[in-house]
């Protein structure tokens, strides 16, 4: 209903502009309201700059209450009309005549209409409120003109629809009026055209703003390692933004230390540890979860007290934007940017917090990239290891010794096969329990990781038995490594165990005969006959297999 009602009276100034010679087009159309603002500042400035004779102004409330300037016209003017309520200042003013609103009028309708001997001008529009119909092109829809004949036409429709029309002469236009018009007219489309410079100018910068947003997302979105993100985020803004320092800096609640995960000065910073006493801006921001800006470092209150420090690594400007995560458990997060000299502008800001925004999401799917890879990296160990001893278990060693043999085999290079079985392990847990005789395990499995080289891989074979593939090995270095092995394993005593108590072992050495063995299995069918003949011939020995019989 109010939309019909705001019609009525922009209609009725429409209507009253299309008489005669309105064919000509004389009505410049305005398309939002800071145009009307700008315009009305303008047309008020220069009626107070250069009174004339009889000047007359008729305005809405809204209008009157917005621009300034008109305060300084209304004091020239020989009559003022405030259709609605007028400012307060303006009240004891003896050339004020206050016109209650029109049947026609709503809040929406604006309206400035000024006529002198040297000047006419007419400034008006409507604005659509939240509940505009859906076919609404515009916010806002209006014009102005310097045309005389419209210009009084549109004053005479607002006096009669006031009931006022016959109570106000206006001053006739003195022969300067076309040039003084003409130059009003002029400047009036001269501010026009700044400010449509201005908005192609924003809309590029928005534009060249879209595409550097574009770019961030799409370097980081091919990375799948927080890191690496961070690393990426902070380059990129660096570069587009131009900042002297970049970095993200996480901080657990509560602590006086932050983390700089990444700065685009150095790829390798990924933990850095800074003191957060001496970043009062960091704190500002996460006590409040707003950005912060600086732009004078070195009169600001909140860094005034580290100005010398400031000014020492030559920063004059600093922002920091938060990057809101879902996931608390990583902390809290803050972009810092630094400038030297230049202040961070309203667009740079608002582009930092678009592209931490699009980091934030970012780094949630690499969290739980990264928490799902842990997972199949925790289950991927709990699939090849012994849950008590950490060694890789019977099922790996399977794999591992097929393709050493087939490596072995293929390029005819020795491989040798250990297997230790403690000895009287039966009478560790029967005397001294079983947890006991886990620590045992545990411990043994420990010193034979210390022993062993890195390209050999042992694993528990079952209950107390324990294998080692060592690789490139023949029966002579085997022979020592089982030997080293069974000193170390039963010379010093197992915590938990009495000083004086000795566990040891028997091993079997096998080594591959290639010729002679066709499978993997054959080998170690000679390790476990070699360590069965190690226990039979009294334990706490070893025995090498060879193919001709034991090597003594």
């Amino acid at each position: 209903m109010a939309k019909t009602r705001s019609k009525r009276l922009f209609e009725r100034i429409q209507k009253g502009t299309q008489a005669g010679d309105a064919k000509r087009n004389a009505i410049i159309p305005l398309y939002d309201d800071t145009s009307f603002f700008m315009l009305s500042n303008e047309v008020a400035r220069i009626a107070s700059e250069h009174p004339s004779t009889g000047l007359t102004i008729m305005v809405d409330s809204q209008t009157a209450g917005k621009v300034d300037a008109l305060d300084a016209a209304r004091a020239v003017c020989d009559n003022v009309f405030v259709f609605g309520e007028a400012p307060t200042a303006w009240l004891s003013a003896e050339n004020l005549t206050s016109v209650a609103a029109l049947d026609a009028m709503t809040d929406m309708d604006r309206f400035l209409v000024a006529i002198s001997s040297d000047m006419d001008v007419a400034i008006f529009g409507r604005g659509f409120d939240e509940d505009g119909e859906p076919e609404d092109k515009h916010r806002f829809e209006g014009g102005w003109t310097c045309r005389a004949s419209h210009v009084r036409s549109i004053a005479e429709l607002l006096l009669e629809a006031g009931g006022l029309n016959s109570t106000v002469d206006f001053a006739e236009p003195a022969p300067a009026t076309v040039e003084r018009t003409s130059a009003c007219s002029t400047q009036l489309m001269a501010l026009l055209a700044q400010r449509l410079s201005a908005q192609q100018h924003d809309v590029a910068m928005d534009k060249q703003d879209l595409f550097s947003v574009l770019d961030i997302l799409k370097a980081i979105s091919a990375k799948r390692r927080a890191h690496d993100i961070l690393f990426v985020f902070v380059e990129r803004i660096a570069r587009i933004v131009d900042t002297a320092r970049c970095s993200v800096v996480r901080v657990w609640g509560g602590e006086d230390k932050g983390h700089v995960l990444a700065s685009h000065e150095d790829a390798r910073v990924h933990d850095l540890i800074i003191e957060l006493a001496k970043y009062p801006e960091i704190r500002r921001s996460l006590q409040t979860r707003e950005k912060v800006v600086i732009n004078d470092v070195w009169h600001d209150p909140l860094t005034r007290d580290f100005a010398g420090q400031l000014k020492a690594a030559k920063i004059g400007s600093l922002l920091v934007v938060p990057i809101v995560l879902f996931d608390q458990n990583v902390g809290s997060l803050v972009l810092r940017a630094a400038r030297r000299e230049r202040r961070f502008t309203a667009r740079e800001v608002g582009f930092c917090e678009i592209v931490a925004e699009a980091a934030a999401n970012a780094l949630e799917r690499a969290h739980l990239f990264e928490s799902i890879q842990k997972a199949n990296e925790r289950l991927e160990y709990l699939a090849i290891t012994d849950g008590l001893t950490g060694l890789y278990n019977h099922r790996h060693f399977h794999e591992r010794l097929e393709e050493e043999f087939e490596r072995a085999r293929r390029y005819r290079v020795p491989l040798s096969c250990l297997m230790l079985d403690i000895d009287d392990f039966k009478q560790v847990n029967d005397t001294y329990g079983h947890l006991q005789g886990d620590n045992v395990l545990r411990e043994m499995a420990a010193r034979i990781l210390r022993t062993v080289r890195k390209s050999d891989t042992v694993a528990r074979y079952g209950g107390e038995e324990f294998v080692i593939i060592m690789p490139q090995t023949g029966a002579h270095g085997a022979a020592a490594e089982a030997e080293r092995l069974r000193h170390v394993l039963g010379s010093a005593p197992y915590e938990g165990m009495p000083e004086e108590v000795r566990v040891t072992v028997s091993v079997g050495v096998a080594v591959l005969e290639q010729d002679a063995m066709r499978d993997c299995e054959a080998i170690i069918r000679v390790a476990d006959g070699a360590l069965y003949r190690a226990k039979h011939k009294g334990k706490n020995r070893i025995v090498v297999a060879g193919p001709e019989g034991d090597v003594p």
